[in-house]
């Protein structure tokens, strides 16, 4: 059984774990959370500031993020993404630079503390788009990061939006949207003398056409808008 305190907690344990084994315990502590990536579709994030500190600002702290949606992929990946928040982390308290273009970009610094602690490339040139921006773990890294003994069973559950019944799922599946708003049903009315259309809402009602003085006859078929 998983809960998401259960996942806070342990991924505290896994900073401090991977912060002794990779960092020699030279970074500080950070707030660390989990929440949604949004627009971002981004597995995590390490602020490049304190942005988290109390209210006389004696308590200051970094924030480094797990996506929530991403929370429950195979727990070497979510290794992937501490570790590389963690080099982030290591740039800015140093005072390094290591992305620009509103931290997409991640540049030649990032490159290399990235393989100095425990990282590779799989190619030799950076992405036109976002630089050195996704390094992997060596198989050296993976073996170490295991034995660190980290709970990966605290990572079962993410966030998954709204969880519908079989019945929803299977209307959404005939083309309505997540998040698109359900047009209304509407009714057609056409006068039996000179065949002008209204349409309307609202069902049983009576309709009268100003040119002909007719009552407007309802066409039985419902259709939508």
């Amino acid at each position: 059984m998983s809960n998401i305190q259960m996942a806070i907690d342990e991924l505290h344990k896994a900073f401090q774990k991977l912060n002794k084994a990779f960092f020699h315990n030279e970074l500080p502590e950070p707030a660390i959370t989990i929440q949604s990536s949004g627009k971002r579709k981004a597995m995590g994030w390490c602020t490049s500031k304190e942005v988290w500190s109390d209210k006389e600002g004696k308590i200051r702290k970094y924030e480094l993020n797990i996506a929530a949606e991403f929370l429950d992929v195979e727990f070497m990946e979510t290794m992937d993404t501490m570790l590389h928040e963690m080099v982030h982390l290591y740039n800015a308290v140093n005072g390094v630079k290591d992305t620009s273009r509103g931290g997409t970009y991640h540049n030649k610094r990032f490159k290399e503390e990235a393989e100095r602690r425990g990282f590779y490339f799989e190619h030799d040139k950076p992405d036109a788009k976002y630089g050195w921006y996704n390094p992997k773990l060596t198989d050296e890294t993976k073996e170490k990061i295991r034995k660190l003994k980290i709970n990966e069973s605290a990572f079962s559950i993410a966030r998954r939006g709204v969880i519908v019944s079989p019945e929803e799922g299977k209307e959404r599946e005939e083309g309505e949207n997540e998040g698109e708003e359900k047009k209304p049903k509407s009714f057609k009315w056409v006068c039996p003398e000179c065949g002008l259309i209204v349409r309307s809402t609202k069902d049983n009602i009576f309709i009268k056409c100003g040119e002909c003085d007719q009552k407007m006859e309802k066409e039985e078929k419902e259709i939508e808008d």
